[in-house]
């Protein structure tokens, strides 16, 4: 096979990630899956920085990266009238914002950024990073609800893990979104000095059946 060019790589990964959204045969279905692993193989360049998405099919995709961020998901990032995950203010100020130029910062709270979203497998949906007011930056679009909705995400016990980074050969903007199912554990308050009296009062009864010397 020859050697393809890096945007035509990038071209066909990017194709590819979309596969969940067609509709194909079984026969093709494997076909697909068998080009992207095939493409994930051949050489790339490394990443810059020392983070780096868990997501196996963004190998030598990811450019600048920002650290990852976690968040447990709330009842508001699941609500379908407003189609949109909230983002950390700080997090967004502090490691986000560094790695946009001065015309996406624009941008961003204009109209909002159009950006390529990956899940844990690769599948890409389109959403768009914004400002909402002055302080809310958000991922949001219809993009969003397929997502939650491909990953069946739950309040409270769903979390998720965001890195924004740049794509390495067409320097678009994207997002890196993996989540993770938690469980819960009861957080009823112990009762202040129960265990201590009850096992006091347990060996005051065991030393009372221990006959006199």
């Amino acid at each position: 096979m020859n050697a393809m060019a890096p945007e035509d790589c990038a071209a066909a990964l990017l194709l590819l990630s979309w596969k969940h959204h067609l509709i194909v045969d079984p026969q093709t279905a494997r076909e697909l899956e068998q080009d992207r692993h095939r493409l994930q193989s051949l050489p790339s360049p490394p990443s810059q920085g020392r983070y780096f998405p868990r997501v196996a099919a963004l190998h030598g995709l990811v450019g600048e990266c920002s650290p990852p961020w976690e968040k447990q998901l709330k009842g508001s990032d699941l609500l379908k009238g407003q189609r949109r995950l909230l983002l950390k203010q700080s997090y967004a100020k502090q490691y986000l914002y560094p790695l946009l130029s001065s015309r996406e910062i624009d941008k961003l709270k204009r109209d909002g950024i159009l950006v390529n979203v990956y899940d844990g497998e690769g599948n890409m949906y389109e959403m768009i990073f914004k400002l909402w007011g002055t302080k809310a930056h958000v991922l949001t679009s219809d993009g969003w609800l397929e997502f939650y909705r491909d990953h069946n995400l739950i309040e409270e016990i769903d979390w998720i893990t965001i890195w924004m980074f740049k794509h390495v050969h067409t320097h678009q903007l994207c997002f890196a979104i993996v989540s993770e199912r938690r469980p819960q554990y009861s957080t009823l308050p112990a009762v202040a000095g129960k265990s201590s009296n009850n096992r006091k009062r347990s060996r005051n009864n065991y030393l009372s059946t221990i006959p006199a010397a």
